[in-house]
């Protein structure tokens, strides 16, 4: 594959918008489109994503049959043979071996991976944790994930579920209806738990933030429970595995303003908390991640 032509179809299939693009093999993107998700099982599914990839030929700079593989990240998790597994946000999609449909329906070879690992690759590979051997990419959005990677290699478990934060018993009761599916800890500290909080007050996340800083009572409270939360979780992670760097990623993740508070709980649950920044890549660093994919992973990423 040529590194300077658009060769590789990109996509991010999220639980609320697929993010697809069309970008060359050294992870520039040529064009990209943005859309909310159509649920209603694997067929839609493929629908959806062979209709992405003509919009993307057809708008110019890309020509028809130019892209010759595809990279797809999605919030599940991949298991040994491809089966997708905890796929409550794309519902629809629990035990199909996708990757053999997928490349039937857009006549390329595909690859798949959870979101969050591809978010994880991303970073380590055009992003904000290049050179770094020990780090974690915390995805949170409609679900909340987590891309680990150790001594340079992605861990994925014995079942492909390494990092699946969700089900960290963080936050609510891991018992309680749901919390087997949904995993207490998302159920908490995730996009739909802070559209719940939020009332009619704050529309988003970035409004709360916002209010927050000029002082506004509320505001300053749902920042604090949210950060808290997410700390209890870096701080899980961190005594499981040490990372270096925690980033922040995910359309919650991605959002200016949570730094500060979170990293003011680290200091008070940690002797020695991680560094945590923002992904350099925000919320296409799992679209970077799916064009590494296609092209080639490095050496132990796969499954």
């Amino acid at each position: 594959m040529s590194p300077a032509r658009a060769t590789i179809f990109a996509v991010d299939l999220g639980g609320t918008k697929v993010r697809a693009a069309a970008a060359t093999g050294g992870g520039r993107i040529v064009a990209e489109t943005v859309e909310p998700t159509e649920h209603g099982g694997a067929g839609v599914y493929l629908a959806q994503l062979r209709r992405l990839r003509d919009a993307l030929t057809a708008g110019g700079g890309v020509g028809p049959g130019e892209l010759r593989a595809a990279g797809i990240g999605l919030p599940a998790a991949v298991e040994p043979g491809g089966v997708l597994g905890s796929t409550q946000n794309v519902p629809g999609l629990g035990g199909e071996r996708l990757e053999d449909r997928l490349a039937a329906a857009l006549r390329m070879p595909v690859r798949l991976e959870n979101d969050a690992n591809l978010a994880a690759l991303g970073e380590g590979w055009r992003g904000a944790a290049r050179g770094v051997r020990d780090y974690a990419v915390l995805s949170v959005g409609t679900g909340i994930g987590a891309g680990v990677v150790a001594g340079g290699r992605l861990v994925r478990g014995a079942h492909g579920w390494a990092g699946e934060l969700a089900y960290l018993p963080l936050g609510g009761d891991p018992l309680a209806p749901g919390a087997r599916e949904h995993g207490a800890f998302e159920m908490a500290a995730a996009g739909p738990a802070l559209q719940s909080r939020f009332g009619a007050a704050y529309g988003r996340l970035e409004e709360v933030t916002r209010a927050a800083a000029s002082g506004d009572a509320r505001a300053v409270a749902l920042l604090d429970e949210e950060t808290r939360l997410l700390a209890l979780g870096i701080t899980a992670l961190t005594a499981v595995t040490d990372p270096a760097l925690v980033l922040l990623s995910g359309g919650v993740g991605s959002v200016d303003g949570l730094l500060g508070p979170l990293r003011r709980w680290l200091a008070a649950l940690l002797p020695r908390p991680p560094e945590v920044r923002a992904g350099a890549l925000g919320e296409r660093a799992a679209l970077v991640g799916a064009v590494r994919l296609a092209r080639g992973a490095p050496q132990g990423w796969r499954r």
